[in-house]
């Protein structure tokens, strides 16, 4: 990985080096790729918006390093590939339940807020929508400052655990489930699911996938109808009927 930039690069693009030129970051790289490709299922006519930061598309002309801001992908037009478009995170170019699919790969943890982030895509996802979230993973001492130990030095990164973001997005009403984890010794993927012992494995692997759905919310009754529920009485009756019946029955003092 080259470090000729020291300090002055933007810690995403320290990551982003670490991610295309060195073998550990070849290899996260693969696994995190076969999961998107082969864990997800397009559909004709989906929208699908990948949000990315400084460091995925050099250069970044107007963007000093350090700038908080994201990169996006827009919408393909007639014989054209998709326009980059570069907005701050608190404010994603796209209204209000227009997305089917997000991807975030990498980007929390390189952001001055991350939950703005997620709340933006909350807010342009549709309804029955998914967002994908990879993220590095503080829980693994082993593996992360052996292969980016020049990025773990910067200030400007924040690791968050695989708890914490589940808790940020289901505080935004998504139901959210840790998926898998990311491992590099050995390279595999580590599905959440199975015995205690895996789903630790996949808790404390490298990195980590989480997924998270916009259920359609559920009008609730403003007032409500205990009565016309006969099955919280035994026989079959409502509940006045049945307190009635009781009463009648009762013996006479």
């Amino acid at each position: 990985m080259s470090t000729n930039k020291g300090f002055a690069q933007h810690p995403h693009e320290i990551f982003s080096e670490w991610y295309r030129a060195t073998t550990p970051g070849q290899a996260l790289k693969r696994l995190e790729f076969h999961y998107l490709s082969s864990g997800l299922k397009l559909t004709y006519n989906q929208i699908t918006l990948q949000v990315g930061c400084p460091g995925d598309m050099p250069p970044l002309e107007g963007c000093p390093a350090g700038i908080s801001c994201l990169v996006t992908t827009g919408p393909k037009t007639a014989h054209r590939a998709p326009a980059p478009v570069i907005a701050a995170p608190n404010e994603i170019p796209f209204g209000a339940q227009s997305i089917d699919v997000i991807y975030i790969v990498h980007v929390l943890e390189f952001s001055g807020d991350p939950y703005w982030i997620l709340k933006e895509c909350e807010r342009i996802l549709k309804p029955q929508g998914e967002l994908h979230v990879i993220a590095l993973n503080p829980w693994n001492p082993k593996n992360l400052p052996r292969c980016i130990p020049l990025l773990l030095k910067k200030t400007e990164i924040s690791l968050i655990t695989p708890s914490r973001l589940i808790a940020w997005l289901r505080s935004l009403h998504l139901e959210t489930s840790l998926v898998a984890g990311f491992s590099l010794t050995p390279e595999c993927c580590l599905p959440n699911s199975g015995s205690l012992l895996n789903r630790s494995r996949a808790r404390l692997a490298t990195a980590y996938a989480v997924r998270a759905i916009k259920r359609r919310q559920r009008l609730i009754p403003a007032t409500p109808c205990w009565s016309s529920i006969p099955e919280l009485i035994g026989g079959g009756c409502s509940i006045e009927t049945a307190f009635l019946a009781l009463d009648e029955e009762a013996p006479q003092a």
